[in-house]
């Protein structure tokens, strides 16, 4: 499986590519193309032709969450596209926001996309597999921490703003004959947990990698701001009990965390930058 990295919050110095804060991941396996979030714009597109990868061919999108910086793309995508399903859970398409010392900003993703689109979508709201050897999985209970910087994320429901509980939020597995690897957008309901609930779905399986966001930026504009060494420890011990083979992370994991969990973890774990390439 190859998994190249078309748009996250850093590039590689010796690539002219578009970066930004968001993340998006393009995915070659058994003749399969699949993109996992498509960051907050239309650039990951560009990054993909100057990269080789014609999107035009991919064969499914899979939304990890409700948020702008991961399906953002998603209107340009539909513009280059005209077959892949966008598969997501149903409440991706509600209202979200970011509010934090009397700031607010909306962070849900154009509504255009559920208004223009309704017939690409697919909605996911249990555990399916949605091609041969491509899993989703919806249902991720709360055994571990959750992110503390969750605390800034709301949702409206009617005319109140609550909490999110990251309804929204789902988590994509592929299956190979030496194991499985999980992908996050976020992980919003924590590391820890997607990884409790892979192994439950996966019981007998190795998981070979785990890739994607962890969010353990407390607050994501401010990136001195990183999560507890409880919140490190935790995620660094699952993945040495689970003997997860490496860990490729980026995104809203941030800099910082990411060299806590490098001095613990090793080599078992990279972080990747826009226009990375990797085979696992």
């Amino acid at each position: 499986m190859k998994i190249t990295t078309l748009i996250e919050n850093l590039k590689n110095d010796s690539q002219d590519l578009i970066y930004e804060s968001g993340l998006s991941l393009y995915i070659e396996q058994d003749n399969k193309r699949i993109l996992f979030d498509t960051g907050k714009t239309g650039g990951f597109i560009a990054n993909a032709k100057k990269l080789g990868i014609r999107l035009e061919d991919v064969d499914a999108v899979i939304l990890s969450h409700g948020h702008h910086d991961h399906g953002g793309g998603l209107l340009p995508f539909f513009q280059i596209n005209s077959k892949a399903k966008v598969y997501m859970k149903r409440k991706a398409s509600g209202d979200y926001y970011f509010h934090i010392f009397g700031f607010n900003k909306n962070i849900g993703i154009d509504k255009k996309v559920f208004e223009e689109y309704s017939n690409r979508i697919a909605y996911i709201d249990r555990f399916t597999e949605i091609m041969n050897d491509i899993y989703i999985i919806t249902d991720i209970e709360e055994h571990d921490l959750t992110p503390k910087g969750n605390k800034y994320l709301f949702a409206h429901e009617g005319n109140k703003r609550v909490q999110d509980q990251f309804e929204h939020e789902l988590m994509m597995v592929i299956k190979e004959q030496d194991g499985i690897s999980l992908f996050t957008g976020c992980s919003h309901k924590g590391t820890p947990n997607m990884i409790r609930a892979a192994r439950t779905m996966f019981p007998s399986l190795t998981i070979k990698a785990v890739i994607g966001g962890f969010h353990l930026m407390t607050i994501p504009m401010l990136k001195a701001f990183s999560a507890s060494q409880e919140e490190i420890q935790v995620l660094a011990q699952m993945i040495i009990d689970e003997n997860i083979q490496k860990v490729y992370t980026g995104h809203c994991t941030g800099i910082k965390a990411y060299k806590k969990l490098k001095h613990i973890l090793g080599s078992k774990i990279e972080y990747i930058r826009t226009g990375s390439q990797i085979d696992v």
